[in-house]
């Protein structure tokens, strides 16, 4: 007989629907958050099209929520972490503090979404070192304020 073992930490879920085994109730601590959806021990939830509103959620916080496989339905409980992450301007809603490596990464999306539109405007090609040239520059202006 294989018994097993759950961790500590772990999340709680259970079936609402016998029959259909897909729908479940499910708590934890938030890992991660983003636009689209949630991180719970180790996996995500997206938010549903149909989830009439989508709370503010910061990393840390406990949460309960009705789940149809991946998606997020309906949450039943927020409840917020002692010591929230910095809000305001240079953070976003969510409450997640971008780290260098992430702040590089979306100047260097940046950059080739302004080139993309800049070349279908104007017949003008540009190099993958003008785009990273572009990306360090506003990567820099980003790290400035």
């Amino acid at each position: 007989m294989i018994k097993r073992i759950t961790p500590a930490v772990s999340t709680k879920i259970q079936n609402v629907k016998q029959n259909e085994g897909k729908t479940m109730i499910v708590e934890g601590k938030v890992q991660q958050v983003n636009e689209r959806g949630l991180k719970i021990n180790d996996r995500w939830y997206n938010f549903s099209r149909f989830l009439t509103k989508k709370p503010t959620i910061a990393v840390n916080d406990s949460v309960k929520f009705i789940a149809s496989g991946n998606f997020i339905n309906d949450f039943i409980s927020i409840e917020k972490a002692e010591n929230p992450l910095p809000k305001g301007p240079k953070y976003p809603l969510w409450g997640i503090v971008p780290n260098k490596e992430t702040q590089l990464l979306e100047a260097l999306r940046s950059a080739t979404k302004i080139a993309s539109i800049i070349e279908n405007e104007v017949s003008i090609k540009f190099s993958a070192q003008d785009i990273i040239k572009l990306a360090l520059t506003l990567f820099i202006q980003q790290s400035d304020h």
